[in-house]
């Protein structure tokens, strides 16, 4: 498995080497798309993808933010051919993954916004056409659409996930699996039974993975769960790994949403200390020059 993170992060090619050396300080080897991955010619996306895979990186993932369930029609058609774009710039570029929620037809337009229809068969249905309509046509050889679990929408239980998964059936759509986001109330103090529930029916589908920690805030009057460092929450990180490190070698799985640099420090170090305890390990960057030297 490669560990990495929204930092440090590379926006140009002329960037990538400065991040090499920083990723190197935290035994990482993944990195995440440029943010204006979009906007970028083919020939700048081809460029980035082979200077990455040259400095011994997996791009991992690029980011779709807009609200892919708009109830403005007009809107969505534009965001389902920016989405295109974007796989398509996305699999030039050699980037495994092209990740987004299933979002909310919420008045507010906010993708993570709470709806009661966003839980029903009507809304799996319209979501599943509307995937089955992103990738139509679209000849992707190393890009895979995922679709991230949040508790805002049906796609937030291991089973209620793959059934949905059959549902669409088609070999460029998969998971990306945030475990943290999975986490209520009736697992909260067994986190282990639900990683293992996730994994024995999800495994095969996972396309990427989110490195996050939950906390409940009893501070706070109504149900209230926090996202905290690594190890300072409830999540059972032991079996997590475990788990994480049957998949293959160049999954890729990214710390987010920190303050600073630091603090992705202390999450990397700690990800390490209990990889290590485990008798494992992320795989470290090895520059393709550097590929079949002995050491």
């Amino acid at each position: 498995m490669r560990l990495g993170g929204s930092v440090p992060r590379a926006e140009t090619v002329a960037e990538l080497d400065d991040v090499a050396v920083t990723a190197d300080t935290y035994g990482l080897s993944a990195i995440l798309a440029p943010a204006g991955i979009v906007d970028m010619s083919d020939d700048e996306a081809a460029a980035f993808g082979e200077r990455a895979r040259a400095l011994g990186f997996v791009v991992g993932e690029s980011w779709f933010d807009p609200n892919i369930m708009t109830r403005d029609l007009e809107t969505r058609a534009h965001r389902v051919q920016s989405l295109r774009a974007m796989a398509q710039k996305a699999d030039i570029m050699g980037c495994r993954s092209v990740c987004l929620p299933v979002g909310s037809v919420d008045a507010s337009d906010h993708p993570l916004a709470p709806h009661p229809y966003m839980f029903t068969d009507e809304c799996r249905a319209e979501f599943r056409e509307l995937v089955l309509r992103i990738l139509d046509g679209l000849d992707l050889k190393r890009t895979r659409l995922l679709v991230e679990p949040w508790n805002t929408s049906f796609f937030y239980r291991p089973d209620a996930i793959l059934d949905f998964l059959h549902s669409v059936d088609h070999p460029s759509f998969a998971l990306h699996l945030d475990q943290m986001n999975m986490v209520d109330q009736q697992h909260y103090f067994c986190t282990d039974k639900l990683i293992n529930e996730t994994f024995d029916l999800l495994a095969p589908y996972i396309g990427s993975v989110h490195l996050k920690d939950i906390r409940w805030d009893p501070t706070h009057k109504f149900l209230k769960f926090d996202e905290v460092m690594i190890g300072e929450g409830v999540l059972d990180y032991r079996v997590y790994l475990r788990r994480l490190f049957a998949l293959e070698r160049d999954m890729t799985a990214f710390c987010e949403h920190l303050q600073n640099e630091g603090e992705y420090a202390v999450n990397f170090a700690r990800l390490h200390y209990m990889a290590a305890e485990l008798g494992g390990g992320f795989v470290r960057r090895q520059p393709a020059s550097l590929v079949g030297r002995p050491s």
